[in-house]
C-alpha cells in the first residue's frame, strides 16, 4: 500500500470506470485544498468532525474522510477526549499529533 503524503492525492478513490476517473480527476483539488483546511484547523483547535464541519462550512461526509486521511498519515490523534454532538451522540476529538 502506498504511504500517503498530505499532499498527494495520487492514491487511488475511485472504482475504475470512466465516470468515476472523470469525477475524481474534478475533485482532485478541492480535495487536497479540503484536507490542507481541515489539518490547518485541528492544528489550531482540536475538534470533533461536526465542529470541523460547521467551522470550515463543509458536509460533514467529507470531514470525517479528511479526517481518516489525516489519521492515516499519522498527523492527527484521537485525543482520547469525547464530545457530545447537536445529535446526542459522543464524537472523538481530533488533534494534532505532537
Amino acid at each position: 500500500m502506498k504511504q500517503l503524503d498530505i499532499f498527494d492525492t495520487e492514491y487511488k478513490s475511485h472504482n475504475y470506470t470512466e465516470t468515476s476517473k472523470s469525477a475524481f480527476e474534478k475533485q482532485k483539488p478541492k480535495l487536497k485544498t479540503k484536507r490542507e483546511q481541515v489539518y490547518e484547523f485541528i492544528k489550531l483547535k482540536a475538534s470533533t468532525n461536526f465542529e470541523i464541519s460547521q467551522e470550515l462550512d463543509l458536509p460533514l461526509s467529507s470531514i470525517c474522510a479528511r479526517c481518516r486521511e489525516l489519521q492515516i498519515l499519522d498527523l492527527v490523534v484521537d485525543s482520547g477526549l469525547r464530545r457530545k454532538t447537536p445529535h446526542g451522540k459522543t464524537a472523538i476529538v481530533w488533534a494534532k499529533k505532537n
